[in-house]
Order: structure tokens, then C-alpha cells, then sequence
């Protein structure tokens, strides 16, 4: 090998690290230092993903937000994070949280105990204040049966969309 051919070798391997370190940088990624800076680059984030990402990626940002123990430990789950990366975070979240079961009332029974130990503390008192609005188990219980499959943050919003919509329930 001639002295040219590997200081030519050496120039891609150089020019490419270097690329790769450009390209790199340039992925946007979620800054929580400060809340300015933490919602600036939380647009920047959401805007980098394609178009059709963008509802997953807002619906999982409350979802983190909703499962949170506090607003550090979200901080510091999200710090330094793309969207890809925190798409996967969503959906690995989404896989491993407790789903309301119907199918039977040992299933609902043991789903409810489920969703809340997955719960931060700080949610555990509106879980428990759901469940006193909740019917006891029956199989055919159409107010229960629509909630099959849902996480408790679903419930939740469901619940404030519903009440929110209806004039009645707001007054109670």
C-alpha cells in the first residue's frame, strides 16, 4: 500500500466520524434544564417526527405525564431524548400498563388491583374516589363493559370528556 492510498483512507474515515458526529448533533432532542427551554425543544422534538406521529406522541406525553410520581422523575426520563426514542418509550409503557378486564368479575377484581399498584401514589385517591362511582360487577353492565381494555388514564379521561359533555353531571 502507497503512503497516498492510506492517508486517502484516513480521510474517510475522518471525514465520516466527523459526519456521523454533525448528524448526530442535529437530532433534536428534549432539553428540561428549564421549562422555557423544556417546551421550546419539546416543539422542536414533536415537529422533527413525521406528521403521523405526532397525535401518538402527544397522547404518550400525557400518558407519561399522567403516570409520573413526580415532575423530576419525568424530567429526568426525558432529558436528552429524540422522539424516536421517546416514541419507544410510549410504546413500551403503553405494553406493560394494567387494562380493565370484564370478562369476569375475578378478571375486573384482579385488573383493579392491577391498575392500582401501577399508579402513582399522588393518583391513588382519584382511583379510589372512581371506583365509588363505579356499579358493583355484573356480566351485561353496559357502563362497565365500555371500559374493557382501558388503562386508568383512559378511564379517567373518558370520564371527565363525558362529564364535561353532560349538563347533568356537571352540576352534581
Amino acid at each position: 500500500m502507497t503512503q497516498s492510498f492510506i492517508s486517502r483512507i484516513a480521510a474517510c474515515f475522518l471525514l465520516s466520524a466527523v459526519l456521523l458526529s454533525v448528524l448526530t448533533g442535529c437530532t433534536k432532542r428534549i432539553d428540561t434544564s428549564t421549562e422555557d427551554k423544556y417546551y421550546k425543544t419539546l416543539t422542536e422534538v414533536m415537529d422533527s417526527l413525521p406528521a403521523s406521529k405526532h397525535r401518538e406522541f402527544d397522547d404518550g406525553m400525557s400518558m407519561i405525564w399522567f403516570y409520573s410520581e413526580s415532575d423530576d422523575a419525568t424530567n429526568a426520563m426525558l432529558n436528552g431524548k429524540s422522539g424516536k426514542e421517546i416514541l419507544a418509550v410510549i410504546e413500551e409503557m403503553k405494553a406493560s400498563l394494567p387494562k380493565l378486564d370484564t370478562s369476569s368479575k375475578e378478571a375486573y377484581e384482579s385488573s383493579l388491583e392491577k391498575m392500582k399498584a401501577g399508579l402513582p401514589k399522588s393518583k391513588v385517591s382519584t382511583f379510589n374516589d372512581w371506583l365509588k362511582e363505579m356499579p358493583s360487577y355484573r356480566k351485561g353492565n353496559q357502563k362497565i363493559e365500555s371500559l374493557n381494555g382501558m388503562t386508568f388514564q383512559k378511564i379517567v379521561e373518558n370520564r371527565d370528556f363525558v362529564n364535561s359533555q353532560n349538563p347533568d353531571a356537571q352540576q352534581k
